[in-house]
């Protein structure tokens, strides 16, 4: 296999950020994973090139034992070779894009190939500044698409100080989840309880962010939402200090035992100096 430069930061334009598209969150990921070898900033030439990802190094992204890595990177990559994008050009017209139209499976050897369609590269490749940054490794903390969705789209309106903003139509919200109106999700409060509040609940869970959501009702209905968020931890470290350590009850117990430990030791050399045995 051809060794590929990877990226932590994957690039998208803000019209894929925005675009209506629904898919298991593992496709997502590894959606994002297969952006690595893009650069956001190049020509497009792409075209057709194949990138490759074994089942081990998926497993170890996404936390999947090595029993089932590779039945589901196969399960994420079906999947990615018939996934569209819904790109709205204006209230009455919208285009369909396939983002990848060709997968190579290596049987026996664990490992796929994935290669973008050549008319999704402008998405990808060859942006002039319209575009969202985002780290893969934050993408990859999410177990909910609507997390990552979210998330990106926050990401789009992030200032350089951590804060950010974002007013958004219910709507346009709910669209860009593709929920559809004959969906029980559809109904606002179901909405609320079942889809958003806990992506948000998430994302501040695994990102260290704090959101605030202000609903902006006309009578009794609620037709917008205000959100402010601000990360917390913008360079990492408390995530990286949870990695190395463990969540906190963790990190206390991980202390007691080293206390204990050292007060053993020092009991018993107490003990050797004194002569008892």
């Amino acid at each position: 296999m051809e060794k590929e430069i990877k990226h932590s930061v994957v690039i998208k334009s803000n019209s894929l950020v925005s675009a209506i598209y629904k898919m298991p969150v593992n496709s997502s990921h590894l959606f994002n994973i297969m952006l690595r070898y893009i650069d956001a900033n190049d020509v497009i030439s792409d075209d057709g090139k194949l990138h490759t990802i074994t089942a081990s190094e998926f497993g170890k992204l996404l936390g999947i034992d090595d029993k089932h890595r590779y039945r589901d990177l196969k399960i994420a990559t079906n999947f990615l070779l018939s996934a569209t994008i819904k790109v709205s050009i204006d209230t009455f017209t919208y285009e369909k894009y396939s983002i990848f139209d060709t997968a190579r499976y290596a049987v026996g050897e664990g490992y796929t190939s994935l290669a973008f369609s050549r008319n999704f590269l402008p998405f990808i490749q060859g942006l002039d500044g319209d575009y969202t940054r985002l780290e893969l490794a934050q993408t990859l903390r999410f177990k909910k698409f609507a997390s990552l969705r979210i998330y990106e789209k926050l990401m789009q309106y992030m200032q350089p100080d951590g804060t950010g903003w974002w007013h958004v139509d219910l709507t346009e919200l709910k669209q860009l989840l593709s929920i559809d109106e004959n969906h029980t999700y559809w109904d606002n409060n179901v909405f609320r309880a079942r889809v958003y509040a806990p992506a948000i609940q998430e994302i501040c869970d695994k990102l260290y962010w704090h959101i605030r959501t202000i609903p902006v009702r006309v009578g009794r209905t609620i037709f917008k939402f205000e959100i402010t968020f601000r990360d917390l931890d913008p360079d990492g470290l408390l995530f990286k200090d949870s990695l190395s350590r463990g969540n906190k009850k963790t990190r206390l117990n991980n202390a007691h035992r080293a206390a204990d430990a050292r007060a053993k030791v020092s009991r018993l050399s107490h003990l050797k100096k004194i002569g008892v045995k």
